[in-house]
């Protein structure tokens, strides 16, 4: 029985220790700066081809980023865990609820390019849009936060959801659209945040050597 809840704190640090680098921090506020990119690229004389080709490229280097990260500086530090049957689930669900998020920003995508939110339609409104980013970004970070026991991801959720309204606020009184700076500035504070995790975690971990693995 002692033998079980030690296996069960190990495999519960372990876990933990998956976010521990804040290399996943940093992955997402990348994401969220390539948002910043994208309405960048809309103000330039570029093909939507050259755009489309250019995100995508700073979603791949975000990717390349994490993984670099987890291949050359955790692995070594903390090696490789294969986690049980109910840690695997909370990973699948989280899974789930990202490919929902995707697809519901997938459908307002399309409703805004649509007729249906024209000038006049039901999704014509100046706060259709951020409530559903909203309450979209609530839902999927709050959650994958509590299943993931990632902590950190409400304060990242929170940058998420507050890009949009802010911006529709200042908008509305000062009749300025910085949505791409605040994409950028709120996605540098969440690279920020992971790196001074990942410094951090340099410093606490040194690589093991294949003779003392």
């Amino acid at each position: 029985m002692s033998q079980t809840v030690d296996l069960k704190v190990l495999e519960k640090k372990a876990w933990r220790s998956v976010f521990q680098d804040g290399l996943w921090d940093i992955f997402l506020g990348l994401l969220l700066m390539a948002f910043g990119l994208s309405g960048w690229l809309d103000t330039l004389a570029l093909n939507e081809g050259t755009r489309m080709g250019i995100y995508i490229g700073a979603e791949v280097l975000a990717m390349i980023v994490l993984f670099a990260g987890k291949r050359f500086i955790t692995i070594p530090r903390m090696g490789r865990v294969k986690f049980g049957a109910e840690r695997q689930k909370r990973r699948n669900i989280v899974r789930l609820l990202l490919f929902i998020s995707v697809l519901v920003g997938l459908v307002m995508w399309f409703l805004g390019s649509s007729q249906i939110s024209g000038e006049g339609g039901i999704l014509s409104g100046t706060w259709f849009f951020p409530a559903v980013w909203v309450l979209n970004i609530i839902i999927v970070f709050g959650l994958g936060a509590y299943f993931l026991e990632y902590e950190r991801l409400y304060v990242i959720g929170f940058l998420y959801a507050v890009v949009i309204p802010l911006n529709e606020v200042i908008k509305s009184t000062a009749k300025i659209d910085v949505a791409i700076y605040l994409f950028l500035v709120t996605g540098l504070i969440v690279v920020l945040m992971g790196l001074f995790y990942l410094l951090r975690f340099m410093r606490d971990y040194k690589p093991v050597s294949p003779d003392q693995g």
